[in-house]
């Protein structure tokens, strides 16, 4: 599929090929989920226009209302006393299931807002997909990952990492797994910086995005729910001195109150538990060891 460091990339056009072309294609998505935990994927029917549009308002409303508000906070003033703590970033994260928080930000007028929607409707009906293809691909029905995290939180964060005067002296975002389930990645086009650390050993760069691809990874929920056959990646971004990169990530995660546990026995992984309470473990041990966690969850709430 190929090259021994190169990112699987995946068409999902197969998925509605005839019954070859289909198992080919489920067959290349186990194969990135259980030996990668990251991949591109396009042909995803996730419309170019919006993607352009929505990064358009990232970058908007990163001058407009965050550029100024960044290099005027602690962080960028006292980089040297803050570095092992702190992440060079500017973000903001909107709730668009089961309920939106898009009021919070009334700097975004209606027909962006419009834009949003439509584009979130799109990724969702992708994240589905991939966890038909998942829960299949594990031998489970279709519905087994849906039904699970019924009724899906789904949210955005949406963030700019900005030039820094000092990229040897702090990340863009510290290194950690995702915590939810299917993260979608609408990438930088022409800024790198995002790494996966593939084997525990090599970092893979993410390189900007080509051709309208959509980067994927998978979260701690699904690396639990497939009792570790699909694990979760540790990644991170490191910060640049040149050009500012664009980050759009919509979480398909679980809801708070979802029951979560492996699909068969798998011992040494934690449930069931309430993702909600996973999460507020989460939030104190994000940048931990994962395998830690997981058994703390076990003990705590399994």
């Amino acid at each position: 599929m190929t090259g021994p460091m190169e990112i699987p990339v995946i068409d999902l056009s197969g998925l509605n090929g005839g019954d070859e072309e289909r198992s080919r294609t489920l067959a290349q998505l186990h194969e990135a989920c259980k030996d990668w935990g990251f991949f591109w994927v396009e042909n995803h029917g996730v419309d170019g226009v919006l993607m352009e549009e929505v990064k358009r308002f990232v970058y908007g409303n990163y001058e407009d209302h965050l550029e100024s508000k960044f290099y005027a906070s602690d962080l960028a003033k006292n980089l040297d006393n803050n570095a092992d703590e702190a992440d060079w970033e500017a973000t903001y994260f909107i709730q668009h299931h089961p309920k939106s928080n898009i009021a919070n930000f009334p700097e975004i007028p209606p027909p962006t807002r419009e834009t949003l929607d439509a584009y979130i409707a799109q990724m969702v009906a992708l994240a589905e997909r991939l966890a038909e293809c998942v829960g299949l691909n594990l031998g489970l029905p279709a519905a087994h990952v849906r039904d699970a995290f019924a009724p899906p939180f789904v949210g955005t964060k949406f963030a700019m990492y900005p030039p820094c005067p000092r990229p040897d002296a702090v990340w863009g975002l510290r290194a950690h797994t995702d915590a939810g389930g299917i993260i979608l990645l609408l990438q930088d086009d022409a800024v790198g910086g995002l790494e996966f650390l593939r084997g525990g050993r090599d970092w893979v760069p993410v390189g900007p995005t080509r051709h309208g691809r959509l980067f994927v990874n998978i979260g701690d929920q699904i690396e639990v729910i497939s009792g570790g056959a699909y694990p979760s990646v540790v990644h991170r971004v490191a910060a640049g001195e040149q050009g500012r990169r664009l980050s759009v990530a919509t979480f398909y995660n679980p809801a708070a109150d979802a029951v979560v546990a492996p699909a068969r026995e798998a011992p040494a992984y934690p449930g069931p538990y309430r993702f909600g309470d996973y999460l507020e473990y989460y939030q104190g041990t994000k940048f931990g060891d994962k395998a830690a966690r997981f058994q703390a969850v076990k003990k705590l709430f399994g």
